[in-house]
């Protein structure tokens, strides 16, 4: 008989055993991908779903869909003299003169401090530049007569879009730029306020916010024409009359608010496509960039909180410039947590830097705010014949106490020394324990007259004389 026949009654139960162990592994593994494949599945429907919802609101979601919005919310009236400008505003560029031009040439310096009559070693040079380019300023003249934003040739291709007509649209603010400070320096007033006109009329005229990139560029835009008003009014040769003009035009400029919404739903739509671009091709729009998609598979859960951080990230919270600062401090924080989960190397790699777009919103902010304050002491001066002893005094003439502070609702510092006002602030930071206004003036080594022009400093010193 064979002895395998009959086998112990241990053994009948091991093997039950051996068997339950092996079938347990099993059953959960297909327990956790059923649970893994429905959350997968839910997740991709609630996506199609919020796709559909955006398709009816006509909000983007994909470059077709970007170029329609995109097309609804630009004018094309103004488009082939802008284009024109773009060009001319580069004409002679390169030339061994033009080098030495300021704001244009690649040797030329910004002007911190320019004085009217007296000796500018570039003044000639510029007369005889500005003299060529007139019909570039009749042109500027007639394109901003066009309704605004103007449509510019882009083609939407994902993270590949090129924005190249944005990009060179501070070559038109240089180009104002110094013919504002030839205007000034030879108290053309008349031209000079023609020039401040002009460059509110350009900003807007490339104000289509369809991403983080071309808002970025219309802060410096704007941020550029603060500076020059800031510069002209070291000396006084503004009537009441212009200096209400262009204390009202800082006014009116458009509130934060107001462009934050578009330019994120810009945004999310430019990275849902570039993320179809590179689930389907594997690269970046780049030729040689190359991206081992297999090793960051992007499932529908991931597209999900992309999704959910874009929309969080487009409804800004009802705050004053303080507590959105705070918001786009914690929202980064939050993004970094999110950027280890199972979207992280994608969300990474896309999500936009909130923080940085929103810093320089209250940057450009404060400049309007500390620049507007400036023109209020010389309207002071002008229309009392003294300079106000405190900046409170201004509320005299219009300003509230918000006009006369910064976003962390610091007063910004103010002096008078013999016939000499100075005004000052300090650059903006996210930390509030860090580059407070100082209640006394900071000395020369500590700030520089270049930021008067707008230059990055610590300090920023203004003085009226």
């Amino acid at each position: 008989m064979n002895a395998l026949t009959h086998k112990p009654r241990w053994y009948a139960s091991n093997l039950r055993w051996y068997v339950l162990i092996a079938v347990v592994p099993v059953m959960l593994g297909l327990i956790a991908t059923a649970y893994w494949g429905t959350q997968e599945w839910l997740a991709s429907r609630a996506n199609q779903t919020q796709i559909a919802n955006w398709a009816r609101e006509g909000i983007p979601y994909n470059n077709v869909s970007l170029k329609e919005w995109y097309t609804k919310r630009t004018h094309a009236e103004g488009t082939e003299d802008w284009l024109t400008v773009l060009d001319l505003c580069t004409w002679g560029i390169g030339a061994k003169s033009a080098e030495k031009l300021p704001y244009l040439g690649a040797d030329g310096k910004e002007l911190p401090e320019l004085i009217p009559g007296c000796p500018w070693p570039e003044e000639d040079l510029v007369g005889d530049y500005l003299k060529e380019m007139e019909p570039a300023f009749r042109l500027i003249e007639k394109a901003c007569q066009h309704p605004t934003p103007v449509r510019l040739p882009i083609v939407f291709d994902g993270f590949g879009t090129l924005l190249e007509c944005m990009q060179n649209s501070r070559s038109v603010m240089r180009l104002l730029n110094l013919d504002f400070d030839y205007a000034y320096h030879q108290r053309d007033t008349k031209r000079a306020m023609r020039d401040l006109k002009l460059m509110q009329a350009t900003a807007k005229a490339f104000n289509s916010r369809e991403t983080m990139v071309s808002e970025l560029v219309n802060v410096a835009m704007r941020g550029m024409r603060h500076a020059c008003i800031r510069r002209s009014l070291t000396e006084s040769i503004w009537t009441d009359d212009e200096l209400a003009l262009m204390r009202s035009s800082l006014s009116s400029e458009e509130s934060f608010g107001e462009r934050w919404k578009d330019m994120m739903h810009g945004e999310r739509a430019f990275g849902l496509a570039g993320i179809a671009s590179i689930q389907a091709t594997g690269c970046l729009n780049e030729p040689g960039f190359e991206l081992n998609n297999a090793l960051h598979p992007l499932m529908p859960s991931g597209v999900k909180t992309l999704i959910e951080f874009y929309t969080k990230a487009a409804n800004l919270p009802n705050t004053d410039l303080k507590g959105l600062s705070s918001w786009a401090a914690a929202f980064s924080e939050e993004s970094g947590r999110a950027s280890k989960g199972s979207a992280g190397v994608w969300l990474s790699m896309i999500m936009p830097g909130i923080e940085s777009v929103v810093s320089a919103e209250i940057s450009v902010e404060d400049s309007a705010r500390w620049t507007r304050t400036a023109i209020a002491i010389r309207q002071y001066q002008n229309q009392k014949g003294k300079w106000p002893a405190r900046l409170r005094d201004l509320e005299e003439i219009g300003l509230t106490v918000e006009d006369y502070s910064n976003a962390n609702e610091e007063v910004f510092g103010y002096e008078v020394d013999g016939n000499t006002a100075y005004i000052w602030t300090a650059e903006h930071s996210t930390l509030p324990a860090k580059n407070r206004i100082r209640p006394t003036r900071p000395m020369a080594s500590e700030h520089s007259n270049g930021a008067q022009s707008g230059v990055d400093s610590l300090y920023y010193v203004l003085k009226l004389q």
